[in-house]
């Protein structure tokens, strides 16, 4: 029997009324601080870390990466993970979930700067302008 493959789409809830777009820039290398990899968890000599999921779902927070196995596909280099995505139309990935209490330290820690644009759902296709408001 094969494992089981989960293709990793947009960001979802129950009802999507406001959908976006996120950002986010990796935190600066500092002496004594953890990096993402250490973080997460992940083996920076094996893996490479193409992805991070967070979810805040009622009461709880979860936040996972997502590594391509450089061993297991024979990638050297960032260009090679690249060509394995056009080659195949997919790069696999393993995922690392965060232990629920090591979640607020990764997103202090892991990154400098995030940024988060929701939208109402009808209105994603529509350019929004920002206008001085009526007085």
């Amino acid at each position: 029997m094969q494992p089981e493959r989960r293709v990793l789409g947009p960001a979802e809830v129950r009802w999507n009324d406001y959908v976006g777009t996120a950002a986010a820039d990796d935190a600066d290398a500092v002496l004594d601080r953890p990096s993402l990899y250490e973080l997460a968890g992940v083996d920076r000599g094996r893996y490479t870390i193409l992805g991070v999921d967070l979810t805040i779902w009622e009461d709880t927070t979860t936040a996972s990466v997502y590594a391509v196995d450089r061993v297991a596909e024979q990638l050297e280099t960032h260009g090679d993970i690249d060509a394995l995505g056009q080659e195949r139309g997919e790069i696999p990935v393993v995922e690392f979930p965060l232990p629920a209490q090591a979640v607020t330290e990764f997103l202090d820690d892991a990154f400098k700067r995030i940024a988060l644009r929701l939208v109402a759902r009808g209105v994603r296709e529509h350019q929004l302008v920002v206008v001085p408001q009526a007085g």
